[in-house]
């Protein structure tokens, strides 16, 4: 399936889009896609494994993005049993660069947001206070009228605009000219979704290359040059955010972990989480655990 243009309609009254909406899954209701507006996604509830251009990252709720005009994202729930009463609760905002007029951002009290929208091409995500004070605008913009929801977005941006608490998601070497090619697209989408389906399995790279039509010496350079990662980085990617659903979520074994990730070397696993996050399984582990026993509330 190609990753789809997306054509987006403002609201009534409005010069952007506000929309808070349930679904069962982002994959199978919001594809790998693009579209010419800036969109501001928050996760309020679901965890999974976020894509933006080439970055690959594991998302839980509260996940705050902004994401670029015609930059390639999709957001894939975890691959989890689902119940009828299951689903997925998110909030967007889209917006075009001139939603204030074409002469807005050349004022010079714009320069701040002009720069915030020119780093958010490459998509970025929004983490600490500042994620805290923009999901309350937030909430604040779906109980508003038109005229209050336009003064929020324009709050929001600028909160965004003098905040260090963002950061760039996708690489330097990520050219989006290649990602919004159309056979491109189509052909990430499929290696996606075959990934993600046999994340426990062996992956072989010529398998890989057959469903992508190439041979393995040009899949190796389209990959490359398409995602700006060799394939194998991209699977250890893929790979490695599983581990850490599952070291946050599941009583399992470090070992067991390793092995429904896709790794029948312990070793590896542990190089491998610790190149990418920075830290080995058992310390990540300790964090979240940490981290979630400061959010329990205190003896009554």
């Amino acid at each position: 399936m190609d990753p789809k243009f997306e054509a987006i309609e403002s609201d009534a009254n409005s010069s952007f889009r506000c929309h808070h909406f349930y679904c069962t899954s982002f994959a199978d209701d919001h594809t790998w896609h693009y579209h010419p507006e800036y969109e501001l996604t928050w996760i309020i509830q679901s965890s999974g494994t976020r894509f933006v251009g080439d970055s690959i990252e594991h998302f839980s709720p509260d996940d705050l993005v902004l994401v670029g005009p015609n930059l390639p994202h999709c957001w894939y729930n975890d691959l989890i049993p689902r119940t009828p009463d299951s689903h997925t609760e998110t909030m967007v905002v889209q917006f075009r660069k001139d939603f204030l007029g074409h002469d807005f951002l050349r004022l010079p009290e714009s320069v701040p947001i002009k720069y915030l929208l020119e780093r958010a091409k490459n998509g970025i995500a929004i983490e600490a206070d500042t994620a805290v004070k923009i999901r309350k605008l937030l909430r604040d913009m779906l109980a508003a009228g038109s005229l209050e929801r336009m003064i929020i977005l324009l709050q929001i941006l600028h909160a965004l605009a003098s905040s260090k608490d963002i950061r760039t998601l996708t690489s330097e070497k990520y050219h989006l000219e290649n990602d919004i090619n159309p056979l491109n697209r189509s052909r990430i989408e499929r290696i996606h979704k075959y990934v993600r389906e046999h994340i426990g399995e062996e992956i072989s790279q010529t398998e890989i290359a057959k469903l992508a039509a190439l041979t393995p010496p040009a899949f190796s350079r389209f990959f490359k040059k398409a995602t700006g990662l060799t394939f194998v980085k991209f699977v250890n990617l893929l790979r490695i955010n599983e581990a850490c659903r599952l070291l946050v979520i599941d009583e399992m074994e470090i070992t067991e972990i390793a092995y429904a990730c896709g790794y029948n070397n312990i070793s590896n696993f542990n190089r491998q989480f610790l190149s990418i996050k920075g830290l080995n399984p058992s310390d990540y582990k300790a964090h979240w655990v940490k981290l979630m026993e400061n959010d329990k509330p205190g003896p009554e």
